[in-house]
């Protein structure tokens, strides 16, 4: 009781007004335990990350089950465990590579940061199961993405 009596009038005194903390502009993310794969003989994938926005405290997973049911599908803007991100998986067309967009909004109602990190078409394999053939991750579990932009 002493101590945040003290506390109460040194701020009351100083004019200091205590607040949270506020959450800064991330530089990058970081992401971590990336995997993404489809089920042999079912109709499931599945996509699992960590991600942190550098250079702050916020951190989260993001994962999803979605229909594939054999090649690895576009995933649209779905939120991760802490809701400040989220992220989606854009299935390239035209035989380039995939996309994984993550997005985060730091303080609420701020611009939030983006960002995609390129999936090169050779970090996704095709792997034959008999009667079916999926597709399934291979590439670095570990990447960064950067540059992020702002976006409203």
């Amino acid at each position: 009781m002493k101590t945040a009596t003290a506390l109460a009038l040194v701020s009351a005194v100083s004019g200091a007004v205590i607040e949270p903390r506020q959450t800064r502009p991330a530089t990058e993310f970081d992401v971590t335990d990336f995997s993404a794969s489809c089920q042999p003989h079912s109709v499931l994938c599945f996509f699992s990350f960590n991600v942190a926005a550098a250079g702050t405290t916020a951190t989260t997973t993001c994962s999803a089950t979605v229909q594939g049911p054999d090649s690895l599908p576009a995933v649209g803007l779905r939120a991760c465990d802490d809701p400040r991100f989220s992220w989606a998986f854009e299935r390239a067309t035209d035989g380039a590579g995939h996309g994984l967009t993550v997005d985060w909004e730091s303080t609420p109602g701020s611009a939030n940061q983006t960002g995609t990190h390129h999936i090169p078409a050779a970090d996704v394999v095709s792997e034959n199961h008999g009667s079916v053939t999926t597709e399934r991750y291979v590439g670095p579990a570990a990447f960064v993405i950067s540059p992020l932009r702002e976006q409203q």
